[in-house]
């Protein structure tokens, strides 16, 4: 017996040289070389006579018996996939003084004989007695064993092929051994049977070895049809793996040949982890097709993968088993996010597109009309008495106007597309002007527990810009935050100079270069995640209604910062919400502006003003104020008109605006009158923004822009300068 115990072994190991995978390869010859042992043993101790070999082949036995439990557990857990985290240091270095104890001292073994007659041998079996300890050695071996059997019985997850066979191995190796140790202790029987237990459980141990190595050199038949293929194909059975192509090694980053349905569950993401069993176990429980899962996964070499599973209940070997397809969708889940995104984008700038040029009509519209509720009070209230009961309401009047004024600006600050005038600014200027501002005192009114702070760059470097659209840039922010705080709480106003060298991933990427950035910080409740995504669309607003909640602030700060040729970005959180804004830097110096101009210096000495404009009621009023500024004021009803008028006539300025239906625009009517007279001087007006059409005619040799409504002040002082020119 312990020459087929040897072959056995050197079987076994060959065959764990060929698929090093499979663990329990080894821990099988392991088996069969304590089974070996145990049949020297034997051997020595039935054909010695007392003494120190006879002695030898007993200690031989029952260091069999330990390195037989140990192997056991070994195989067992190798097998069954458990992960037993220093197992084998703590029951290796207990078994090692077991040994110790056996082969130095009398403890286990005694150092008297004992003849057994036992009626199967011709002459009586000669042996050790059993130290002090030997019967407690005989127990550890029972309930070792046993616990071997109960970690079988008990293991959860699908069927296993050698379960039955390994069971029946060990209850016929216990079994026997239960009967040695009954005779060791004076029970009479035929003869000692635990070396057919150790030659039986090796047998059988051999077999499911051979077994698991046709299943593995059956599937070598196959890997071929699979090696190039591009997807990772494998086969689960008994909840292990018996078949992967090279591309499943390449997705998962280690071999997976032997891993069991546990070692996939360690690598997939902890979100993942419950669907993926429940998965599994519909595939291994159902019949029906399974629909591809999608997972993320940690590969060895730590690099998170999205893989698409497709599993498929097949029969392999008269059992089931689980055919698994795994494509990697990493690349591919990206670029959609990408396109995603990209669309969301593109889906946003088409709605603030569309608004741009219903706000930009509407502004238009609106701004011809607001001109005389703007312009008439300014003209009555300089021929009122100043003890006039009516100056009141008025004035009341004129500011209504001049509030729906800056609303139809924020208008036109939605309507892209359209150029802002700019000039070097310091933000710091613009953030310090804010806070003295009526407006910056009534919000505080409003939430008189918020404290608003500044920290502003000493040394902050200028930026090319509007000063009115950062100024609103800056009041909409600031107002958003303290909305945002309620009751009591912080907003801090930042300024300072960045260089980035690299580009920023931020809400929105932000290129290198040098910027100014402008931060407006609150601890509120931070904006959650869905809103972060609408914050800038038009009308989008939880603010108290009749506290600026229009819903424009943001949209207006948004299509600011991209005039600007900015960048924004926002952080939020428990902790409150933080706007940055990049503003490239430049170089040139700040432009010192004179305070306002007496309306008696802005008159002139009886120069004939040509005013074309097609809305009847804005050519009246605009007469009016410059006759108010001692002109001489002529007013035509569009582009033609005034083409034949001045082919008769002589002005020495135009007021001309720039958007005329029907007929011909400002531009064309420019240019035409440029031919009949190429030194004439004019001012623009309209009711919309700086176009690309207006900078078209302001190189053509007009003078200045105004935009409508505009006050007497503003007019007086375009038409003055210009003539002045």
């Amino acid at each position: 017996m312990a020459v087929l115990a040897f072959i056995m072994i050197i079987l076994q190991v060959m065959l764990f040289l060929r698929t090093p995978q499979s663990r329990w390869y080894v821990w099988g010859a392991a088996i069969a070389f304590s089974g070996m042992l145990y049949s020297v043993g034997i051997f020595f101790e039935y054909n010695a006579s007392p003494g120190p070999l006879n002695r030898f082949g007993g200690l031989l036995e029952f260091t069999a018996i330990i390195l037989l439990l140990h192997s056991m557990y070994g195989f067992t857990f190798s097998y069954l996939g458990l992960k037993i985290r220093r197992y084998h240091a703590f029951a290796g270095g207990f078994h090692c003084l077991v040994l110790i104890f056996l082969w130095s001292g009398t403890y286990i073994v005694a150092d008297s004989y004992g003849a057994r007659n036992l009626a199967g041998l011709p002459r009586p079996f000669t042996e050790l007695d059993l130290g002090p300890l030997g019967f407690m050695f005989e127990l550890y071996g029972v309930i070792a064993s046993l616990g071997v059997i109960i970690l079988w019985i008990t293991h959860k997850g699908p069927e296993l092929r050698h379960r039955k066979a390994f069971l029946s191995g060990m209850i016929f190796w216990l079994a026997l051994g239960v009967h040695d140790g009954l005779v060791s202790m004076g029970m009479p029987s035929i003869q000692y049977l635990m070396e057919y237990g150790f030659f039986g459980f090796s047998i059988v141990i051999l077999w499911v070895v051979l077994s698991s190595f046709t299943d593995v050199s059956t599937i070598d038949r196959y890997r071929v049809v699979t090696e190039f293929a591009n997807d990772g194909i494998l086969m689960l059975q008994d909840g292990k793996t018996i078949f992967s192509n090279p591309a499943c090694t390449a997705l998962m980053g280690r071999p997976v040949m032997g891993l069991s349905i546990e070692d996939y569950l360690e690598v997939v993401s902890p979100e993942d982890r419950q669907r993926f069993i429940e998965d599994y176990n519909e595939v291994i429980n159902s019949e029906n097709d399974y629909t591809p899962s999608i997972y993320r996964m940690k590969t060895g070499d730590g690099e998170e993968k999205i893989l698409e599973i497709k599993g498929d209940l097949i029969s392999y070997r008269g059992r089931p088993a689980v055919l698994v397809v795994v494509c990697d969708i990493t690349d591919r889940v990206h670029e959609e996010e990408a396109l995603k995104e990209s669309e969301e984008k593109l889906q946003r700038l088409k709605k603030m597109e569309s608004l741009g040029l219903l706000a930009g009509g509407v502004a238009h519209d609106l701004n011809n009309v607001l001109c005389g509720i703007v312009g008439y009070p300014e003209l009555i209230l300089r021929n009122l008495p100043k003890d006039s009961t009516l100056i009141k309401p008025i004035m009341t009047m004129q500011e209504s106007g001049r509030k729906a004024v800056a609303i139809v600006r924020d208008l036109l600050t939605v309507a892209r597309g359209v150029a802002i005038s700019k000039e070097p600014v310091n933000l710091n200027d613009v953030i310090t002007s804010y806070l003295k501002t009526p407006e910056f005192k009534k919000l505080l009114q409003y939430h008189p527990g918020v404290k608003v702070s500044e920290t502003l760059e000493p040394n902050l470097l200028n930026i090319s810009g509007s000063p009115i659209h950062l100024g609103k840039m800056v009041m909409n922010l600031v107002s958003n935050a303290c909305e945002a705080i309620g009751d009591r709480g912080n907003v801090v106003i930042a300024t300072m100079n960045r260089y980035l060298d690299r580009p920023l991933k931020a809400y929105e990427d932000v290129n290198t270069g040098e910027y100014v950035v402008l931060t407006v910080e609150d601890d509120g409740s931070g904006i959650s995640e869905a809103d972060l995504k609408r914050i800038f669309e038009p009308f989008f607003t939880k603010k108290v209604m009749g506290r600026s909640g229009t819903g424009l602030g943001l949209t207006v700060v948004w299509n600011g910062v991209q005039d600007h040729d900015g960048y924004v970005d926002v952080t939020s959180g428990k902790g409150g919400t933080r706007f940055d804004l990049y503003f490239p830097v430049t170089r040139e110096s700040v432009i010192n502006r004179n305070s306002s101009i007496p309306i008696e210096e802005l008159c002139g000495n009886g120069e004939t003003v040509l005013v074309i404009d097609d809305v009847e009621s804005q050519g009246i009023i605009s007469c009016q104020m410059l006759e108010a500024l001692r002109y001489k004021a002529v007013s035509v009803p569009g582009g033609e008109k005034a083409v034949e008028y001045l082919r008769a006539n002589r002005a020495d300025i135009l007021i001309l605006d720039m958007i005329m239906d029907p007929g011909i625009d400002g531009l064309e009517t420019y240019r035409r009158i440029k031919e009949i007279n190429p030194r004439q001087k004019a001012v623009l007006v309209s009711g919309f923004a700086e176009t690309d059409r207006v900078q078209e005619t302001l190189s053509l040799g007009a003078g200045r822009f105004l935009k409508k409504p505009f006050i007497l002040e503003d007019l007086g002082m375009a038409v003055k300068r210009e003539l002045n020119n």
